[in-house]
């Protein structure tokens, strides 16, 4: 009997200490990709040469055990830009296109040929209840705050203007023709699984406000993790 609930006991550590530990992996994952080594110019580079998948059903879900036993590099030659959200202290690399190891590492873009500060620049990341995790604390975004995006040559900022629970067919909410509902001025959309609800997404809808252009201590502003170089 002390065997047994040994092993039970065992088996309960087990369980509640595995997501903890796959959080884990998964945060040091996107803060080992260092996009302040990366030049603007390759950044563009990526945009330009690589051929990516854009097709969301190949997008596995966030497995344990995979994520546990993937062993992939990000592919940094994928790496088009960075996500900054203050308001719930995200700074996220972005890659080209849907793929499950890179989804793993930041967020992803959802179309080809997609432009920041142009058309609906729409990018997905996978949902944790982890909120400091890839895309999780997207649901306490509110209206009026502030999402950046940037190429390392300017920073294109957006105010979200809506957020949304929607059925996961909606898929003209990454295409160019939801602009006629924000005056046709460009948007970003970002979407992710919602919650542990099977056939939702969740969507938070940003218009473009201001260009300017890069330097990391505009770009991190806001960011508590951010600590500026001391200037001489």
């Amino acid at each position: 009997m002390k065997k047994l609930g040994l092993l039970l006991i065992l088996a309960g550590i087990m369980f509640v200490s595995v997501p903890k530990i796959s959080e884990y992996i998964l945060m040091k994952r996107s803060q080992d990709v260092n996009i302040t080594q990366v030049s603007g110019e390759d950044l563009e580079k990526n945009t330009k040469e690589k051929t990516s998948n854009y097709d969301a059903s190949k997008v596995d879900p966030i497995d344990i055990n995979g994520v546990i036993l993937n062993r992939d590099k990000a592919d940094l030659s994928k790496l088009v830009g960075q996500l900054v959200i203050p308001s719930i202290n995200k700074n996220i690399a972005i890659f080209e296109g849907l793929e499950n190891n890179n989804l793993m590492y930041g967020a992803c873009t959802m179309k080809p040929g997609q432009r920041m500060g142009q058309g609906n620049y729409a990018v997905a990341g996978h949902y944790c209840k982890n909120d400091k995790v890839l895309f999780g604390g997207l649901m306490k975004i509110k209206e009026g705050d502030i999402i950046k995006l940037t190429n390392k040559k300017n920073i294109y900022e957006y105010r979200v203007v809506k957020t949304m629970k929607v059925k996961e067919d909606r898929t003209d909410l990454i295409g160019d023709g939801l602009l006629g509902q924000y005056e046709g001025r460009a948007i970003v959309s970002l979407m992710t699984c919602y919650y542990d609800e099977n056939g939702y997404r969740y969507f938070v809808i940003g218009s473009f406000s201001k260009l300017y252009p890069y330097s990391q201590e505009r770009m991190l502003d806001g960011i508590s993790q951010y600590v500026p170089t001391p200037k001489s």
